[in-house]
């Protein structure tokens, strides 16, 4: 009988051991901060990138930039850096749906006419630009991907708010829808 005994004990004590070990390597795997990038926008001559990372289970932080020009022939531009923060209510820190509001600054640019007056030269546009402040909102879902769960995967979208005021007669958007689609590596 005490065989037997020592045999379970054993035997309990290896099955809390794999398991307390294989909990550890699990929580030690979880991606704690993603890079990611819209691999279509440099296609059209723009970009997207952001740095994630977690804070707790419940959120993160990031930092971001783009740069959008809307219309093949390049004349509206935006230019944008923000910091933000990203609640996902899962408490699955960096997967799943996540909420995010955040601050920046913004650039727009856009051209006002095309001077075409010179007989024998091309012509030339000329833009007019605002930087200041701005605010977003976005709504995103996003997946850890693969074994390691390294591969990151978001869509979402929301909506951005520039604080510019607008002095001249060139027509700003104030206000624009924000679409995001990255695909990136997340990492420890």
């Amino acid at each position: 009988m005490s065989l037997l005994r020592h045999t379970l004990v054993a035997c309990a004590v290896g099955l809390t051991a794999v398991t307390a070990m294989s909990t550890t390597a699990q929580a030690q795997a979880s991606p704690t901060r993603i890079i990611a990038i819209n691999p279509f926008l440099p296609l059209v001559g723009s970009f997207q990138a952001e740095f994630e990372k977690k804070l707790q289970d419940n959120l993160s932080v990031a930092v971001s930039a783009s740069h959008i020009a809307l219309r093949g022939d390049d004349s509206d531009r935006f230019t944008n850096a923000d910091v933000k923060l990203r609640l996902y209510p899962a408490e699955r820190g960096l997967e799943g749906f996540g909420i995010a509001a955040g601050v920046g600054v913004g650039h727009q640019s856009t051209v006002t006419y095309l001077d075409c007056l010179a007989a024998n030269e091309p012509c030339r546009d000329t833009r007019a630009t605002r930087i200041g402040p701005t605010f977003s909102v976005e709504m995103q879902y996003q997946w850890l991907l693969g074994k390691n769960k390294n591969t990151a995967v978001s869509a979402g979208g929301g909506a951005k708010r520039y604080f510019i005021s607008n002095t001249s007669t060139t027509s700003f958007n104030e206000f624009m829808p924000t679409l995001r689609l990255t695909v990136g590596y997340a990492f420890r």
